[in-house]
């Protein structure tokens, strides 16, 4: 017969387990096997107790995993294959608008709730995982138990990579929210291009009106010049000297050599070819001032055209030339108000630029200080003086100063001088100096201005790259 292992293991430890028991050691035994059975029933006890705090721990992490999924807004979820069956977390149940009482649905199920847009995508997914064994991700719409499609993130995996794989699982999330907030942000984001190309073209169409605008207040200090020439009077006198000459043609060289009068002949139109002359190219000049004017304002017009197109040409332009050219346009009244012209050109190479841009910034500079110095009423030696040198530190930068002793500039005005709107003209529009601090930066370079304050003058510097052009371009 086999015995209890508890009693063998009391009988052991009494040496009777070899010996059979004598009668007087009997309530010895009774005593050995009814300790046996309370250390059994201890023993159970203690077992039972165990499984009871293990069930509790169990419950107990249970419930945190399931705030923890609710917070996290994501539930779990398996798919066995072979048994076409889906398990998912209470969480899922909810995220999914599910009753968790019920059976989860089926896959095919499943499939037929997910927005045909994704349908597709995910079963390629779902074939790859058991195929390849390919973990995925992937942001797909499906309908909720309310009946409107919700934005959902998946992810799954393979629960082992031992061949043939025949279960997933995962994790889903609802992004609705978020997908909500990036459609707004979309929106926003196209209000704000739609926005930005608007006021970009609103500048551009500001900044063309401005550089227009300072070229034909050249043109019409050109015009106003040419109105004020009184060619008439040339013309009649020529006519009185023709009327004499024909009237007296019959007897021209006794007139010309014996009359008081027609003796002042030759002479006269001598003097008179002379005031013919320089008024013709006093006109002359005017006048191609005024054609240099329209063309610069045609080119502003094309420049800004391909501005607003995003298109920019690049020139061969010799640096002497273009800034001779930005003071023809703004030269006319120099002599008018006693201004001093200095130019410094130590630097006369080719460089590839766009000369448009470069011509608009120096005429705006030039037309500033000229405008300070002619506010200087009190100054009687007024002087401009235009630099152009090589930065002897940097043998790429190019170096463009334009100085003045005018009215000059506060120094609180200094770090504000070239933003949007700025400006201390009564009929200024604070586009000027901001619109060529831009094109400098466009450019490569960079504006920057100097003053010592009120009535110290000002220098403006333009530093620009000097992207050298061989004379054969």
């Amino acid at each position: 017969m086999e015995y209890h292992k508890i009693l063998m293991r009391q009988l052991k430890n009494l040496g009777l387990d070899d010996a059979p028991p004598i009668l007087q050691d009997w309530e010895k035994v009774k005593e050995i096997v009814s300790k046996t059975y309370t250390e059994a029933d201890q023993e159970r006890y203690l077992l039972e107790r165990s499984m009871e705090i293990s069930s509790e721990e169990m419950l107990e992490i249970n419930q945190k995993l399931e705030r923890a999924q609710e917070i996290a807004g994501l539930g779990y979820w398996t798919y066995d294959k072979s048994k076409n069956l889906i398990t998912m977390s209470k969480e899922l149940y909810r995220i999914y608008g599910l009753n968790p009482s019920e059976p989860a649905p089926s896959i095919k199920g499943f499939m037929e709730r997910i927005h045909e847009e994704n349908r597709k995508a995910i079963k390629e997914l779902m074939e790859k995982a058991f195929s390849q064994g390919q973990e995925y991700e992937y942001e797909f719409q499906m309908k909720h138990s309310d009946g409107k499609y919700r934005w959902y993130h998946v992810i799954g995996r393979p629960t082992s990579l031992q061949k043939p794989i025949m279960a997933l699982t995962g994790i889903v999330m609802d992004i609705t929210k978020r997908k909500i907030a990036e459609e707004q942000i979309a929106d926003l984001h196209a209000q704000l291009v739609t926005s930005a190309r608007l006021a970009g073209m609103a500048d551009i169409a500001s900044s063309t009106l401005h550089n227009v605008g300072n070229v034909l207040n050249s043109a019409n200090v050109s015009v106003e010049f040419l109105k004020g020439r009184n060619f008439q009077s040339d013309i009649r006198e020529i006519e009185d000297v023709r009327e004499l000459l024909k009237t007296n043609l019959l007897r021209l060289p006794e007139y010309l050599q014996t009359d008081p009068r027609g003796k002042f002949v030759p002479e006269y139109l001598i003097e008179l070819l002379k005031d013919v002359k320089h008024n013709y190219e006093t006109f002359s000049t005017e006048l191609e001032n005024l054609s240099k004017s329209l063309s610069h304002i045609k080119d502003i017009i094309l420049t800004q055209s391909d501005m607003s197109r995003g298109t920019r040409v690049n020139e061969k332009v010799f640096m002497p030339e273009i800034l001779d050219a930005a003071l023809d346009m703004t030269a006319t009244s120099f002599d008018k108000y006693d201004i001093h012209l200095h130019k410094d050109y130590q630097e006369s190479s080719f460089i590839l630029i766009d000369r448009i841009k470069l011509l608009q910034i120096l005429v705006n500079l030039i037309r500033n200080a000229k405008e300070a110095l002619m506010e200087a009423s009190y100054n009687n030696d007024k002087k401009l003086e235009i630099l152009l040198a090589e930065d002897s530190s940097k043998k790429n930068i190019i170096i463009i100063k334009v100085k003045d002793n005018g009215v000059g500039i506060p120094k609180k005005n200094l770090n504000k001088i070239f933003s949007l709107g700025f400006t201390t003209k009564t009929e200024g529009h604070g586009l000027g100096l901001h619109m060529s601090a831009i094109s400098a930066r466009e450019l490569g370079g960079v504006l920057s201005v100097e003053s010592k304050g009120v009535a110290n003058g000002a220098t403006f510097t333009l530093t620009l790259p000097k992207v050298e052009a061989s004379l054969g371009l």
